[in-house]
């Protein structure tokens, strides 16, 4: 849950391309990477412009307190992301956070992380988080691309102690095909939890498989963003229960079978 929002002008210490159109900034900002938890987000504008008007949401990749710094990945399909793409390290941008839910620990040993596309970030946070804890668990990643080009964050899953497996749509990496047709045979047993980010059509995916076999899931949903507080209500997602919910605030992080696909 969000206890305190720290908003400022926060310098760029470093700015990567790591793939094909997909960028990695690392942002000097202690007090966020203090707090900030994995599935949580921060919302990031430039300075000196606007156009564009309105900030961008980034789940958070990496968080490092010790060091004061968080990391940011993003892929350039936008005027955001293209603006943002122009800048280099000791520049700043505006940057406030961290925002938003963040994902519950696993109810087994067994723990299966979906992502796809530029929902892989806030999965290698997860698994960076749990190769820290104490209670051991098998984690297993299931990653899927577009092409082959566009798989990241291989190594830091890896790094993490994760068992890597992936899906690329045209069939350059791995298996042929979607991520989703990756998961039923993990969970045929019923033992694992699963979290999941990515585009809404894989996530749906993701909540029928799960719960056709009784499998706790959790997903961190993307969502369109004009302030990240909850004000704009922009961001909203329909209910199994009835009504709606702020991806912003009550989430981003949301247990799969509470949202009416």
């Amino acid at each position: 849950m969000r206890d305190h929002i720290d908003i400022f002008a926060a310098e760029i210490l470093d700015h990567q391309e790591v793939a094909p159109e997909h960028f990695v900034m690392t942002l000097d900002a202690p007090s966020i990477a203090e707090r900030s938890r994995p599935g949580q987000f921060v919302m990031v504008r430039s300075l000196g412009t606007w156009d564009p008007l309105l900030p961008r949401a980034f789940s958070i990749y990496h968080a490092d307190a010790e060091a004061g710094c968080i990391q940011i990945m993003y892929r350039e399909v936008g005027r955001g992301t293209q603006r943002l793409r122009l800048h280099e390290p000791g520049q700043r941008v505006h940057l406030w956070g961290p925002l938003g839910t963040h994902f519950p620990l696993p109810e087994g040993e067994r723990v299966v992380l979906v992502g796809g596309g530029v929902g892989v970030p806030p999965l290698v946070y997860w698994a960076t988080y749990m190769a820290q804890l104490t209670v051991p668990m098998d984690v297993i990643a299931l990653i899927g691309a577009a092409k082959q080009e566009f798989l990241v964050g291989l190594e830091h899953l890896r790094r993490a102690r994760a068992e890597v497996r992936v899906a690329t749509d045209d069939g350059s990496a791995g298996h042929h095909g979607y991520v989703t047709e990756l998961l039923p045979e993990l969970l045929e047993d019923g033992r694992a939890s699963v979290y999941a980010c990515g585009p809404m059509g894989m996530l749906a995916a993701v909540s029928r498989i799960a719960e056709a076999r009784e499998v706790p899931t959790w997903l961190a949903l993307e969502a369109p963003m004009a302030c990240g507080m909850g004000a704009c209500l922009g961001c909203t997602v329909p209910l199994r229960a009835g009504g709606f919910a702020r991806v912003c605030t009550e989430g981003p992080v949301f247990p799969a079978a509470s949202i009416a696909w």
